[in-house]
């Protein structure tokens, strides 16, 4: 979510670059299928930190002010409010196809967001504005701790996999989630600190993300060999240095770029709205899973076509579609 106003180009970036590759993750056939080559396995590792960029996000954004309850509010209506409507609109896609919706039961659908599967997100960042009040009454101390904990907690489900749950629940558990939002509501705080430290030295710092993220990523695939619970550890690791390098790099833009700027704020509507784009070109595609343009033409048709119903929706609903659509 991005509350408009004053414009960092960094989160832009994270934004942009997080809802691109999370259309590409649902055009690639999921790494735990026998199918998938080892090229789009690596693209599933290299790619998870959509959703992370977007509650770090989030919680840079919402650190700006108070959290009160009329704000709070608002953020929620923005949030629920278009994710009913298309959560509508995909229960209608399951009726048409005739088959059931994910879990049998609409009102567990809409309470748990699963609808359809990456769905997921919104019963995230719904918790996390809920509790942002919490969030932004406690102290600088306090607030270190509690990321410092989230963190803690984090590797525990991410990397050492303690607490299994089935992948349902997994990925509505908070504590695999809740971490990035505290990570961006501190960076928030101490933003001027570090582009201070970061702007002479740009392109070396860069260039140690780069180091960082190219090693992380090999420790976490196969090839490196290394145990369970370190290769995890290496890949969890990855997500932020690679949601840093991304943050690092967009310094070298100035200002965010208009285009930038318009993909950013389009960001949670294409989230919604993209699977369905996307799963209809994929249809195109069931006879000859494997055929040329099979992940391209899916990938292009879920952020083309959404981002095409944005610009529509913008035109016809006005102001208005920012509470209806979400962009």
């Amino acid at each position: 979510m991005n509350e408009r106003g004053q414009r960092f180009t960094g989160i832009d970036a994270i934004k942009a670059a997080g809802i691109a590759t999370i259309v590409l993750i649902h055009a690639l056939p999921p790494p735990w299928d026998p199918a998938a080559t080892p090229l789009e396995r690596w693209f599933q590792q290299v790619t998870r930190f959509g959703v992370p960029g977007f509650l770090l996000a989030s919680g840079f954004l919402y650190a700006a002010g108070p959290a009160d309850l009329a704000i709070t509010r608002r953020r929620l209506r923005r949030i629920l409010v278009p994710y009913l409507i298309a959560s509508l609109c995909a229960q209608l896609w399951h009726a048409a196809h005739g088959v059931a919706s994910p879990t049998g039961s609409l009102w567990k659908d809409l309470l748990f967001a699963s609808s359809f599967g990456p769905y997921y997100y919104v019963f995230v960042i719904a918790g996390l504005v809920a509790v942002s009040p919490a969030f932004a009454r406690l102290p600088r101390s306090a607030l270190l701790a509690a990321t410092a904990a989230l963190l803690a907690a984090q590797w525990c489900v991410e990397a050492a996999e303690l607490w299994p749950q089935d992948f349902y629940w997994h990925l509505r558990n908070p504590l695999l989630w809740w971490a990035y939002f505290a990570i961006g509501w501190c960076l928030r705080g101490e933003r001027a600190r570090l582009e201070r430290q970061v702007a002479p030295r740009r392109a070396a710092v860069l260039a140690a993300l780069t180091g960082a993220v190219v090693l992380l990523t090999w420790l976490g695939g196969e090839s490196a060999g290394l145990p369970r619970v370190a290769a995890r550890t290496a890949s969890w690791l990855a997500v932020y240095a690679i949601l840093a390098w991304i943050g690092v790099a967009a310094g070298f833009l100035g200002r965010s770029p208009r285009w930038l700027r318009a993909l950013s704020d389009a960001t949670y509507a294409v989230y919604l709205y993209h699977l369905f784009f996307l799963y209809a070109a994929q249809e195109a595609f069931e006879a000859h899973p494997r055929a040329a343009g099979s992940v391209l033409l899916p990938f292009a048709a879920g952020l083309v076509g959404s981002l095409a119903f944005v610009a529509l929706g913008r035109r016809l609903l006005g102001a208005r579609a920012r509470d209806w659509l979400g962009a």
